[in-house]
């Protein structure tokens, strides 16, 4: 068995390599990417592409067709911009591999969780019946984070966009959305969506309006985090950012809603997001796999944000975004310590001042006294006595204490219960 691996760039290519070379698989290189613009941008990463192929003396064949005038002719009229990219660089791969006597071929894009797999899949499977040559489909991306380091510690050629101008100039208006001047006006997403039917009939369409024009920033993807993220979705908020630097790792699986055995190696924001987005495809979701702390609090647009969801471990980290969402006059809802608990019946809502029995509580108000802070905000606790686990471990210098879904969960579904509560008016 022989594989042509359509190779998009060297950092996605490191580490798939690596995976098949550990099965024994045969594989050839090739690079057709008439997609990557302008011509410098193309050069870089061919030739890096190159040199790693040179260095770890890989078989590798260069359709060095620069392609824009041809890239902008086949997608300039096409609706998904994105399929008709993958159609033509998988085509064209499938038709070198039938014509080379290749039995597969692959490519290196399933390894990005940017891309659209479940098209890839498809596309690459069409490519291959109309070719006669099997496609050979490996979902690479508990790979990515590990490839894009040995890519850095290499010293390849690191890209910030995937490749077409249409790409690059959404990641420039993305950074100036002030000069945005073709930005779509705002829809209803609840018109003829049936996903709001059941909601509406609790809250009324003018609840679901309200809902509709409302931010929410949640910080920290975690047990807690996560599932506020998607209750918030779930009940109709569509404007939502969130924030977390962590990656999965399968410890995360017994209570995170975006955890599963897919997604081991993924960033937490970029997994919740896909997730997100298979629940309501309007939302606009901002995602940042970044730590907030107080060197770039200032960044996240904390002030033009209509709530902030604290669901931040770190006490350091959380007494700062305690005080800047606070000074910033916007409504914080916090989670407290829910490691250490088995029992939801236990977990209440209070203002920080009044919480008792929780040791995070306690950590919260001592440190927030001693920064002279004695403003008011709501709070999400457990009244339950921590329960001790038969042995703590450690990774490095950090505690790893026992959690549960059952209580970080529900923690978070009452943080989005504030928040939804508060914007319908019903307190």
């Amino acid at each position: 068995m022989k594989l042509l691996l359509h190779a998009c760039c060297a950092p996605c290519s490191i580490q798939c390599i690596k995976d098949l070379r550990s099965e024994g698989i045969d594989f050839h290189l090739f690079w057709y990417n008439p997609n990557i613009h302008p011509y410098t941008e193309y050069a870089e990463r061919r030739d890096s592409l190159a040199l790693f192929a040179a260095n770890e003396r890989l078989d590798i064949t260069l359709a060095d067709e620069y392609g824009l005038r041809f890239f902008l002719q086949e997608i300039s009229q096409a609706q998904e911009r994105c399929e008709k990219c993958y159609r033509l660089r998988l085509e064209r791969a499938a038709s070198f591999a039938a014509r080379e006597g290749f039995s597969l071929f692959s490519t290196t894009l399933l390894i990005s969780p940017y891309q659209d797999h479940d098209a890839i899949k498809r596309i690459g499977e069409e490519a291959g019946e109309k070719y006669g040559v099997d496609f050979f489909y490996r979902d690479f991306r508990i790979f990515f984070r590990e490839g894009q380091s040995a890519a850095r510690a290499e010293g390849l050629y690191m890209q910030k966009y995937c490749g077409c101008i249409f790409s690059e100039e959404e990641r420039y208006l993305r950074k100036n959305p002030a000069r945005n001047e073709n930005k779509k006006k705002e829809e209803s997403v609840y018109e003829q969506n049936p996903a709001f039917d059941r909601l509406s009939l609790l809250i009324s369409d003018e609840g679901l309006e309200k809902l509709k024009k409302t931010s929410v920033l949640v910080f920290g993807a975690g047990g807690v985090g996560s599932w506020a993220a998607e209750a918030l979705v779930r009940s109709g908020i569509v404007k939502i950012g969130i924030i977390d630097h962590d990656t999965v790792c399968p410890s995360n699986i017994n209570r995170q809603i975006e955890a599963t055995t897919a997604t081991i190696g993924l960033p937490k924001v970029i997994a919740l997001k896909e997730r997100l987005l298979q629940i309501n495809p309007s939302c606009e979701i901002t995602s940042r796999e970044e730590l907030f702390c107080s060197e770039n609090k200032s960044s996240f647009g904390i002030e033009n944000t209509c709530y902030v969801i604290d669901a931040i471990d770190s006490i350091n980290h959380k007494l700062t975004l305690i005080e800047t969402a606070c000074g910033a006059g916007v409504t914080l809802f916090s989670s407290m310590g829910m490691a250490l608990k088995i029992d939801p019946s236990q977990i209440k809502t209070a203002s920080i001042w009044n919480t008792k029995e929780c040791p995070l509580a306690r950590l919260v108000r001592q440190g927030l006294r001693k920064k002279g802070f004695s403003s008011d905000f709501t709070v999400v606790y457990s009244t339950e006595h921590p329960v001790r686990p038969g042995f703590v471990s450690f990774s490095g210098q950090k505690q790893i204490n026992g959690s549960i879904v059952t209580v970080t969960a529900s923690a978070g579904l009452l943080l989005a219960s504030l928040v939804i509560n508060d914007v319908i008016g019903n307190k």
